[in-house]
């Protein structure tokens, strides 16, 4: 039987999923029988302010950046009938330009190659390997055309919400809990090394300890989905201050390629005769 789509990762799941919920609960220690490994013991309260203020430095380091280029090596579970669990990866290229280019180029661990283009004026996707793209006037800045791209289009865009000026508020309106759990010595520098839960997920983040305070990487844990799958990034060749063109940004129909419609998600108000010209959710 063909493997299971993976539907938990389509849309807007990936824009908002560096977040938390209650407590992390302590390891019982010498109370149920287990030997002490020297693991760390997390905190009881729900929000460690140490932890807090490494992620408000990491936020508001990203979300105030006039640019930014990163490679993300990252991979995802796809849990099958069976509730076996299958890792599929990929890697992306993006770079950012504020207020209005962002490229994002992606390729899956089958082969498949997705990109995106945005100019501050046109919206693009292309699929190279099929000769197709669609393509959408979209006047504004890069927050409005991942909005779009995720809400409207329902287009994948993993880890949407680091794109964001908005990245600060977002990550504390969500998070519910917070730990600092250790400073891990075999990542490329050291790092600090967080635990956190939103309403919808659990998530560990590696946070740069040397240098800018980027992340390295990242585990996010569905907790509410059958059979709990999980995704990752590895995150590497940080670049605050790169070189771009426009060019980089404005998408040229390679020969012979074929311009298809998006499909746009419209509400069931809007089909039952709404006045609003708008689908709901779209950027404004």
């Amino acid at each position: 039987s063909m493997m299971k789509i993976m539907t938990w990762l389509i849309g807007p799941a990936l824009c908002i999923p560096l977040l938390a919920s209650p407590a992390l609960a302590a390891d019982q220690g010498a109370d149920d029988g287990q030997v002490d490994d020297g693991a760390p013991i997390l905190g009881t309260e729900p929000v460690d302010g140490e932890a807090m203020a490494l992620l408000r430095r990491m936020a508001e380091r990203l979300a105030q950046a006039k640019g930014f280029s990163v490679s993300i090596r990252a991979g995802y579970d796809v849990v099958q009938d069976s509730g076996q669990k299958i890792e599929f990866g990929e890697e992306r290229k993006v770079l950012l330009s504020r207020p209005g280019g962002l490229r994002v180029e992606a390729e899956q661990s089958v082969g498949d190659r997705r990109l995106i283009y945005f100019d501050g004026k046109t919206l693009t996707v292309a699929d190279p390997d099929q000769k197709v793209y669609a393509q959408v006037e979209r006047t504004g800045t890069v927050d409005d055309a991942v909005r779009y791209l995720v809400r409207d289009l329902q287009v994948r865009v993993p880890l949407a919400l680091l794109l964001s000026t908005t990245l600060p508020t977002d990550l504390e309106r969500r998070i519910q809990s917070l730990d600092y759990v250790e400073q891990d010595r075999l990542t490329e520098v050291p790092t600090a090394h967080l635990a956190g839960r939103t309403a919808d997920v659990d998530f560990q983040l590696w946070i740069a300890g040397e240098g800018e305070p980027l992340p390295r990487r990242m585990v996010i844990t569905y907790k509410h989905e059958e059979g709990q799958p999980q995704f990752w990034a590895q995150f590497s060749d940080w670049n605050l201050s790169p070189q771009v063109s426009d060019s980089q940004f404005a998408f040229e129909p390679p020969e012979g390629a074929e311009r298809i419609p998006f499909v746009v998600r419209v509400a069931k108000d809007d089909v039952a005769g709404s006045d609003k010209s708008e689908p709901k959710g779209g950027a404004q």
